[in-house]
């Protein structure tokens, strides 16, 4: 599959199968997907991987509002903890803004969802949780500003139409 197939067959996925997803391939994506870039090498995240009840308990703290209930269907969910960056970035966020970890994070979630769709599995990104319910079930105090939830479509889930833009609101030349 192309770059291209994949970024045009990837959708956010809501209707999971019971199918069990390999851990190998899993840990596989994941493995992959750190290689993204990041400003300065800083690498500022740790993917926990959740399957079973402690899956479950995350998924409970993703739809305390009646949100992402898929999360629960799923039988696999992600966890993007942002983590101390390098030294580097963290020197260079002291005399701009620092918000790279957060753009590096979304980075490192394009790769994920787009090497999971290239696997085979599919996927959707939540931003939405409960912070204190999560940092529980994790145990930490790092920020998790996102979650992607994998596994396999039902077979009834189709694709629906994207709906984007104009060109004109989101690409411009400037000569």
């Amino acid at each position: 599959m192309t770059l291209n197939e994949l970024i045009e067959g990837r959708y956010s996925c809501r209707n999971y199968a019971d199918t069990p997803v390999d851990k190998k391939l899993v840990e596989e994506i994941c493995l992959t997907a750190v290689k993204a870039p990041s400003a300065c090498n800083s690498q500022p995240w740790k993917i926990h991987a959740f399957c079973g009840e402690k899956k479950d308990a995350l998924a409970q703290a993703l739809t305390d509002a009646g949100l992402n209930k898929h999360a629960m269907q799923a039988p696999v969910l992600l966890a993007i903890e942002e983590t101390q960056a390098q030294y580097l970035a963290r020197l260079q966020g002291k005399v701009a803004p620092n918000r790279w970890a957060k753009v590096d994070l979304g980075i490192l979630t394009a790769h994920l969802v787009l090497l999971a769709k290239q696997k085979g599995l599919d996927s959707c990104i939540i931003g939405y949780s409960n912070p204190e319910k999560v940092k529980s079930v994790l145990n930490t105090q790092n920020e998790i500003p996102l979650f992607i939830t994998l596994g396999y479509a039902k077979e009834d889930d189709t694709m629906p139409e994207k709906r984007r833009k104009n060109v004109e609101d989101v690409f411009v030349w400037e000569e």
